[in-house]
């Protein structure tokens, strides 16, 4: 059974009304400021009073409804790209997806949040068109979840199936460079229906997902196949006497090969081109520096080749509120089994055997200026990508991309 827009837009104003109907008068709280970065900006307690708009309600007090909160992100940028197969940039990119001829609206969400009778939380999102034609894209995420204790969550609905590989597994409102990865997105099997079980005990976190495969604008019933997400990891802070130092092993599933497909047939993610997949990462942090980094693998189904590469991103704080950010990937392909991204080498003009091929390298540099933490920041950057063609005929690809946007949070 598949829920079209009206309602899913009947069930996210359903929470907005709902919040309304029990809360009463609003009480606005004060939002907790961003750490490290811009925590001694002038200007912080102004962002503190626009920021806390957003709550409109919260009374720990009321039995039945404790929190209500609107939340969205929207995220414009800019980029230019030149390669020997020619210039592109976001001018290329659909003209529904642009504001003027080349500020690309990457991401535009908006939703709520809400917490209830102190154990159970009501969250959702859509996505919204940016040239509002028609205003509604489809549902991003709507989900409910009971939240035993920090041990046991358990929740049910729609969510971006996230518990793999590091990249996917930080939220675009905070990941630090302007694109995730190109094997993290080539493994990402998309938002998807389904239930997610996680934790947090000690040291240890871990997360169980298991949903419905294909991709629909609002919800399904496991009409193609299932996609497994298990996830398990350990915080080393205090035997490496760090801040953090999560170590987590992810493992993903995909039980066919129509999973990622669209009801209308169309290929929208690779969920179904891949068998078991692996992620070992870490997040390590301590004072100004931090690291991320990841080793992925995955088996290819049918003809589509093994894939397996390498991401390291360290970052530094010049500054409080200015960040130095660096990545090198590096991902391997059997069989061709690589594919430029979408976003933006794909784009080239005079690209060859579809941007496949593989072995490919890239270096990323790049700044972050954060005005109010990961809610309100500017980014930078550029990537120099590499790729060889295998034994095909086509497919070399080298070129730089330069990026520049704003992405704001609530």
């Amino acid at each position: 059974m598949i829920f079209r827009s009206k309602t899913a837009l009947s069930l996210l104003a359903a929470g907005s009304m709902a919040g309304t109907a029990f809360a009463g008068s609003p009480t606005l709280t004060e939002a907790a400021a961003p750490e490290p970065a811009g925590s001694s900006s002038p200007h912080l307690s102004a962002y503190d009073r626009i920021w806390s708009a957003f709550t409109l309600y919260k009374n720990d007090d009321n039995p039945v409804l404790q929190e209500f909160s609107l939340q969205g992100r929207i995220q414009l940028q800019f980029a230019m790209g030149d390669a020997d197969q020619g210039n592109y940039g976001s001018d290329d990119r659909p003209d529904e997806v642009l504001w003027g001829d080349d500020i690309e609206v990457r991401r535009w969400r908006l939703g709520f949040k809400s917490k209830w009778f102190r154990k159970w939380k009501l969250d959702g999102q859509i996505d919204i068109n940016p040239d509002w034609d028609p205003f509604y894209r489809q549902i991003y995420d709507l989900n409910l979840t009971y939240n035993y204790s920090d041990a046991i969550n358990i929740g049910f609905g729609k969510y971006k199936a996230n518990n793999f590989g590091i990249e996917q597994f930080t939220s675009s409102k905070e990941i630090l460079t302007m694109e995730r990865g190109l094997l993290s997105n080539q493994l990402f099997t998309g938002e998807l229906t389904g239930a997610r079980f996680n934790g947090k005990s000690g040291n240890w976190v871990y997360a169980l997902g298991v949903y419905s495969g294909d991709i629909e604008q609002e919800f399904n019933l496991f009409e193609n196949g299932i996609v497994y997400q298990a996830s398990v990891g350990y915080d080393f802070y205090e035997a490496l006497g760090t801040e953090k130092a999560l170590v987590k092993l992810d493992y993903q599933y995909s039980d066919g090969p129509s999973n990622g497909l669209d009801d209308t047939g169309a290929r929208v993610t690779n969920g179904g081109l891949y068998s078991s997949a692996f992620s070992l990462n870490s997040h390590i942090e301590q004072g100004r520096w931090g690291l991320y980094t990841d080793l992925l693998s995955a088996s290819g189904r049918g003809t589509t080749g093994d894939v397996w590469g390498v991401i390291i991103m360290p970052s530094y704080y010049l500054t409080d509120g200015l960040q130095l950010v660096a990545r090198y990937q590096y991902a391997n392909g059997d069989n061709d089994g690589l594919r430029l991204q979408s976003r933006y080498e794909r784009l080239a003009p005079s690209l060859t055997d579809g941007g496949r091929g593989e072995n490919y390298h890239a270096f990323y540099l790049g700044l972050n200026y954060y005005l109010y933490g990961h809610k309100l920041k500017l980014m930078g950057g550029a990537e120099y990508h590499t790729m060889d063609n295998g034994n095909d005929a086509g497919g070399e690809f080298d070129g730089v991309t330069g990026i520049v946007g704003m992405r704001m949070s609530f």
